[in-house]
This record gives C-alpha cells, sequence and structure tokens, in this order.
C-alpha cells in the first residue's frame, strides 16, 4: 500500500445517502417482499377459512382471543402457520444470497441490469460459503446477546444488540470484499479479516447495530399497530401502514449494507509498464 494511501472512514450519512440514490433498487426489492409474503399467506388464509366454516371474520374486539382460540381447536391452522413462518424465514435467507451481489454492486456505482445479473452469477458460490461461515458466530454471538439480556436486564439491551448484529456486519464486510475488492471468495481468512475490520472500525458496529434495532423495532411496532384498537379501527389501511414500515425497515436495511460498500478499500493502483529499450 502507498504511504499516500488513505483507509476509507465509516459515514453513516453518506451511506444511508448511496440508498437515497437508488430508488428503483428499493422499490423493486420491496415489491418482491410484498408478493413473497401475499404467496407465503395464501396457505394460511386458505387454511384458517376452512377452519373458520361460515364465521369468517373476527369480532373486532377480541381479535387476539379469538386467534388463540383458533390456534387451540385447530392444530392444522398451527402447523400452517409454522411452516409459512420457516418457509419465509428460509427464504429471506436464499434471497440475501441471491440478491447480494447485484444489491453491493449497485449501491456501489450505477450500473446495468446486464451487469448486476452478471455480478450474481459471479459470485453466487461465494455468498453461499460465506454465509455458512457466519453460522458459527451467529450462534456464539447470539447466546452471548441471550446471557446478556438475562444477566443484565434491560440495561443489556444496547450490549446485545452489538452482539447480534456483529455476525451480520462481517458477513456484509465478507461480501463487499469478494464483489468489489476481489478478495478470495472461498478462503475462511476472508471472513476473519471482515472481522476484523469491522472491529477496528466501532462507528461502523454501532452505526449497523442502530440501524438493525430500527429495523426490528418498526417491525414490531407494525404488527402491534395492526392488532391494536387504532389499527382495527383503520380496516385495511392498517396493513397498507404495516407495509410502508416494510418499506422503511428495508431501507435501513440496505443502510447497513451501504456502510460495508463505503468502507470498501481503495484499489491499488496498477504498476506502471517496465521501460523498454
Amino acid at each position: 500500500m502507498s504511504p499516500r494511501t488513505r483507509l476509507p472512514r465509516t459515514r453513516p450519512g453518506r451511506a444511508l445517502m448511496r440508498v437515497a440514490r437508488a430508488p428503483g433498487l428499493l422499490l423493486g426489492l420491496w415489491i418482491l417482499q410484498l408478493v413473497l409474503a401475499w404467496l407465503l399467506s395464501a396457505p394460511v388464509r386458505m387454511v384458517g377459512k376452512a377452519a373458520m366454516g361460515p364465521f369468517t371474520w373476527f369480532d373486532d374486539g377480541h381479535r387476539l382471543r379469538a386467534l388463540a382460540e383458533l390456534l387451540i381447536d385447530d392444530q392444522a391452522v398451527a402447523a400452517v402457520i409454522t411452516a409459512s413462518l420457516a418457509s419465509s424465514a428460509l427464504l429471506a435467507v436464499v434471497i440475501s444470497i441471491l440478491v447480494g451481489p447485484a444489491v453491493i454492486t449497485r449501491l456501489h456505482a450505477r450500473t446495468s441490469p446486464a451487469e448486476l445479473g452478471r455480478a450474481t452469477g459471479q459470485h453466487l458460490g461465494a455468498m453461499v460459503v460465506q454465509a455458512l461461515y457466519a453460522l458459527i458466530p451467529r450462534a456464539v454471538l447470539g447466546g452471548l446477546a441471550g446471557l446478556a439480556l438475562s444477566l443484565l436486564g434491560p440495561g443489556g439491551l444496547p450490549l446485545a444488540l452489538v452482539l447480534a448484529t456483529l455476525p451480520t456486519l462481517v458477513l456484509d464486510r465478507a461480501r463487499v470484499a469478494i464483489v468489489l475488492e476481489h478478495a478470495r471468495p472461498f478462503h475462511p481468512m476472508t471472513h476473519l479479516r471482515a472481522l476484523a475490520h469491522v472491529l477496528r472500525r466501532p462507528l461502523w458496529l454501532f452505526s449497523g447495530a442502530l440501524l438493525d434495532g430500527l429495523r426490528i423495532v418498526i417491525g414490531i411496532g407494525a404488527l402491534v399497530f395492526v392488532i391494536s384498537p387504532a389499527g382495527i379501527a383503520l380496516g385495511g389501511g392498517a396493513l397498507w401502514v404495516a407495509r410502508l414500515a416494510g418499506l422503511l425497515a428495508l431501507a435501513l436495511g440496505l443502510g447497513r449494507i451501504s456502510l460495508a460498500v463505503d468502507n470498501a478499500e481503495p484499489a491499488e493502483p496498477a504498476e506502471p509498464p517496465a521501460p523498454t529499450a
């Protein structure tokens, strides 16, 4: 590295601006999210209607109690809901792997759809391998996050959030290193170097944890609103409030990835050709 080369610094504001400059990416992923949610909810709607028979709606004043009674009385509904949630989680991981290279490439610079597809095809195997490397840190740090909450109570929430978010930030960094810096795609050292890279940048670590925490709070808040008296009074409009909250949560998730893109190492300058006689 040249002595004049300066490593990039973490700038959360600039990272979020990258997301704002890619509205097509944000809206495209949001529409994909809505379509998949509708498809995954179809089996739940079908089995729910079959179980309720002629009673095709809940009493608006007792929705939660009626839902609990339905789950207790008909185990098939509970099984379908569980399968739908499991499928949703698995599908989210698959989509993250599939679109990861394209998202990183687009956040880095405006480019053509063909180039985005090429990036996905070229780095798909590496995305899978790096995701597998992240499984053990997720389990270990997730357990430590739970331990922090149990020992410290609500006061341990910031520490738990940082611990739980760290493996995701490391995976973001490893993917960016592969896609933008041509790091070794399948080598475990790429993941270990990503860990060291994030730990040396506390602003990145805390900013990423904050973005992920806000994303979780928005998701929980949207769910609470839908089942609250205000959401019930709003009727079908409550679902659109929840969908728009999902759009905001998606933007925060892209902002977390953009932190890694914004921290991409500068490329080494090419060596000048040797003079010929």
